[in-house]
């Protein structure tokens, strides 16, 4: 049986992840949905420190999320770079725009 603290850690990772996909699936913000993924990627990590709490081999699942974390500021980099790409030539975070305009839409 899984301890209360680690359950509600588990409960918490599972609305962050939530949060973080619904965020990426209302497409609304080109900003909003890397903040999205940004959070999915920390519910991850979260969810690998837990399971290395609950196994008792902490410092496996310590280098790992060492190793997430770091590629996720990689991704974070390299997305922010495109959203502001995107926004210098579309003049808009708004994804329906972008569509609109990349399909012969007028900006």
């Amino acid at each position: 049986m899984i301890a209360m603290p680690v359950f509600i850690l588990l409960a918490v990772t599972g609305v962050l992840f939530a949060v973080g996909l619904f965020a990426l699936i209302t497409r609304a913000n080109l900003i909003k949905m890397v903040i999205g993924l940004e959070l999915m990627g920390s519910s991850v990590s979260l969810v690998f420190i837990t399971g290395g709490y609950i196994i008792g081999d902490v410092g496996v699942s310590q280098a790992v999320v060492f190793t997430l974390i770091t590629i996720e500021a990689v991704v974070a980099a390299v997305a922010l770079a495109l959203v502001i790409l995107a926004r210098h030539t579309w003049k808009t975070f708004d994804i329906a725009l972008i569509t609109r305009y990349t399909r012969g839409g007028k900006p």
